[in-house]
Order: C-alpha cells, then sequence, then structure tokens
C-alpha cells in the first residue's frame, strides 16, 4: 500500500471521528430492551416496571408481545434510582398514557431525562380491568434516536 493511500485513509478516518464526535445528530445510550411480564389481577390496580436510566432525549420504546389492550405511561420520580421499583400512583413526572395491542410497538414522548430525572419506568394498567398475563419489552431510550 502506498503512503498516500494510508494518509488519505488515516484523514477520512479522522474526520469521521470528528464528524461523529460533534454532530448534532442524538445517539440513544440506554436503548437495549428490557423485558416486562405481568400476571395482571385485574382488580384496577396499576403496575410498573422496575427503574431504568434515562440517559437522553430519544423517545421511549414499548412493543407488547401477549396479553389484551393495556394501557400504560413513562414516570419517574426524585430520587429513584435504576432498579428501583417505581409507583404508579406516586410520581413526580408522567407522560400521557397510550394504548396498545398485542404485536404492537409504539414510540412515544418522554421529557423525564430533559427535566432532570436520571431513570424512568412504565407504569401499566388494563384498559379493562380484567384478569391478564402481559409480555413484552420496552427501552427509555430507542436505537434509532428518533425524538432526540
Amino acid at each position: 500500500m502506498s503512503k498516500k493511500v494510508v494518509k488519505s485513509f488515516l484523514f477520512i478516518l479522522f474526520i469521521s471521528v470528528l464528524y461523529l464526535n460533534y454532530s448534532p445528530f442524538t445517539f440513544a445510550n440506554n436503548s437495549e430492551d428490557s423485558s416486562f411480564y405481568f400476571n395482571y389481577n385485574g382488580d384496577g390496580s396499576d403496575v410498573t416496571t422496575k427503574a431504568r436510566r434515562k440517559t437522553d432525549n430519544t423517545y421511549t420504546y414499548v412493543k407488547l408481545y401477549s396479553g389484551n389492550e393495556f394501557g400504560f405511561a413513562a414516570e419517574a420520580k426524585r430520587g429513584i434510582s435504576n432498579g428501583e421499583s417505581g409507583d404508579p400512583f406516586s410520581y413526580d413526572y408522567s407522560t400521557p398514557w397510550h394504548t396498545l395491542d398485542p404485536g404492537k410497538c409504539w414510540y412515544f414522548k418522554n421529557d423525564a431525562h430533559k427535566l432532570g430525572f436520571s431513570a424512568t419506568y412504565l407504569a401499566i394498567s388494563s384498559n379493562d380491568h380484567k384478569r391478564h398475563t402481559y409480555s413484552g419489552v420496552w427501552s427509555p431510550d430507542n436505537m434509532s434516536g428518533f425524538g432526540g
């Protein structure tokens, strides 16, 4: 390989690294799917996932694999950390509630990070308040950078 080819390659690599470090494009951080599984008892109570770090301003992602149509919102509470249990009825921030059918996914705005919260969790409720088993995945940030 000639020195000219090597120098050209290194120059392109250098420019690419600079672009990625200083570009306005948003890269999601905590974007791996986390599974949830709930045996909803139908008493009208809501349940929550464990809190996960919210590390950027991208949208939150939810996919419901099984169960019945359900409602959900992302919530946050001051002082809650990654891995701690949330409380669906005691929170400092909540997104609007959304509805999702099995087999579908949804990206929705979650301003928890923007508002200074370090973690967020899902609050989940059965829309018909009957007994169901729900399974799916969610991510507080999304890999696509959508909504950043």
